[in-house]
């Protein structure tokens, strides 16, 4: 263990004592906070595309026959209760709710107007669309009040709306950024001591190879975590922006749990992608060689990463598979779904999988044709 020891401050000292290594830490999440906020900002300013031809569909409750003509603009839906319509625009089945009051009629013209409500989804382009619509017909009237009172007439379920926005983006941005602190030092670790000549010289030291191994990827392993987890906060602090606004992070909370399962999986996932990288660095003579084996790979990763958007109802199964077990879980987490056992499965799966690298990287380095080729 004290030789482990040895190599992981060697390679600290190699990383946190050159400032470009320090700058590549912190540079991403800055990076990505600014480019993401200046997305965010021009989306905010681009206008929905709703076909031209499009009619809302609209619950009218208590609608006077005197405005039976409104509903030709729109394409009325029957329901049980006005709750149970409300609950449709909440979940996007339906774009707005109407509700008339029952002595419409009777101060419709009146020194004192009625009061209409019309109930819409922010986060539904269509909804909105559609509100934007009823407003516009009955405020031409302008004989009543719309949305006056103190009652909340946007239905955006604000939980739902934010959990799933993380859950879209989170996997596919924490896989690419993960992947690129990784794919970053690499190389540079085992290759590249092999071209400058140094790993023969540490070969031959009394410190048994297994030992180098773990060195290297232990220490590998908290550069690219810290790296992550910067990059990963630049993401957070930017989502709202990112998100036009829509996604308030003070409308939900996550509680310890689910940071411990969050932190769980990125440690798993970075272990996995270090000794994977590792082992193409291992089998490569140079950086620049070490860079062609890994780029296809880093890939592929982020590839399965993405793939977690396309299982809505994942079986348990799909947890063990390396990679997209990892985004899956990571996307059941962030929308307050996850399962236990699921998630649990996953980080097994990569940490099984990353043993089995660093058990064959060890193989490896015992082969002299591999870790001393020119």
């Amino acid at each position: 263990m004290k030789n482990v020891l040895l190599i992981i401050k060697k390679e600290f000292n190699r990383f946190f004592k050159d400032k470009r290594m320090v700058l590549m830490i912190f540079l991403p999440g800055v990076l990505i906070f600014c480019l993401y906020t200046l997305i965010g900002t021009v989306m905010e300013n681009v206008s929905p595309t709703i076909p031209d031809d499009y009619m809302p569909s609209a619950y009218f409750y208590r609608l006077p026959d005197d405005f039976n003509d409104m509903s030709d603009l729109f394409k009325p839906q029957e329901y049980d209760s006005l709750e149970d319509a409300k609950s449709a625009v909440t979940s996007g089945d339906l774009d707005i709710v109407v509700e008339f009051p029952a002595d419409f009629m009777d101060k419709y013209g009146s020194i004192t107007p009625p009061d209409v409500k019309i109930y819409y989804n922010s986060s539904n382009e269509t909804s909105f669309a559609g509100y934007s619509l009823a407003t516009a017909v009955l405020s031409y009237l302008n004989a009543f009040t719309i949305n006056s009172s103190a009652d909340t007439f946007d239905l955006v379920d604000a939980d739902e709306q934010a959990t799933s926005i993380l859950a879209m983006l989170i996997p596919m941005l924490m896989f690419s950024l993960l992947a690129s602190s990784c794919i970053s030092v690499a190389p540079e670790a085992i290759a590249g001591e092999k071209e400058r000549g140094t790993m023969a010289t540490m070969l031959i030291t009394p410190v048994k190879r297994i030992e180098i191994v773990l060195g290297k990827i232990i220490s590998l392993s908290c550069y690219a975590i810290l790296s992550g987890l910067v990059s990963f906060l630049g993401v957070i602090l930017a989502l709202p922006k990112l998100s036009g606004g829509l996604v308030n992070l003070g409308a939900f909370s996550y509680g310890a749990g689910t940071y411990f399962m969050l932190f769980g999986l990125i440690i798993s996932i970075v272990l996995l992608m270090i000794s994977a990288f590792s082992v193409l660095s291992t089998l490569a003579k140079s950086v620049k060689e070490a860079s062609a084996y890994i780029g296809p790979l880093m890939l592929v990763i982020i590839l399965l990463g993405m793939a977690s958007m396309f299982f809505t109802n994942p079986s348990v199964g799909l947890y063990a598979i390396p990679f997209i077990g990892s985004g899956i879980a990571m996307s059941a987490v962030l929308s307050m779904t996850a399962s236990v056992v699921g998630v649990l499965l996953a980080i097994l799966a990569n940490l099984v999988l990353a043993a089995l690298m660093v058990v064959l990287m060890g193989f490896m380095f015992k082969k002299e044709n591999i870790m001393l080729k020119k």
